[in-house]
């Protein structure tokens, strides 16, 4: 199967993208104001794709972090004072520490996450026949 998703895109441009599409998740809503679901089965595939979803942070955090780290060795990274003006070594090397002393606890709480969603996922099968199973005259789609 071929990914829909162009290849070549920037990493910020994918993140801000699936940032997005969960925001949209999160304020859909039908007519009535009830959330955009229908089917218990809804939620079992909507925890199971966040659980995928969240899977796959650990490794894109670890990848941020050591891009920053190879970029400060490198000397590619500019410090930039509060006040818009450069920054000194100093300023940083404790930035970029405290990066990735932060993405770094992303990453196991990220995991942790993961972990609790593939639970939740796994326990919502007893709950409803997910929606990719109904036939699509069920799901309104003819």
């Amino acid at each position: 199967m071929t990914s829909p998703i162009p290849p070549h895109r920037p990493v910020a441009e994918l993140t801000a993208e699936a940032a997005a599409l969960i925001g949209a998740a999160e304020h859909s809503a039908q007519p009535d104001g009830r959330p955009g679901l229908s089917q218990a089965g809804e939620v079992a595939d909507s925890v199971q794709a966040l659980a995928a979803l969240t899977a796959r942070l650990p490794e894109l955090l670890d990848q941020l972090g050591s891009f920053l780290s190879s970029e400060q060795a490198g000397g590619r990274l500019a410090a930039t004072g509060p006040d818009g003006s450069d920054g000194s070594e100093l300023d940083l090397a404790r930035a970029a520490r405290d990066s990735r002393d932060r993405l770094l606890d992303a990453r196991r709480v990220a995991a942790v996450l993961a972990e609790e969603l593939a639970g939740a996922a796994a326990s919502l099968t007893a709950v409803g026949t997910p929606w990719a199973a109904y036939p699509a005259r069920e799901r309104g789609g003819g």
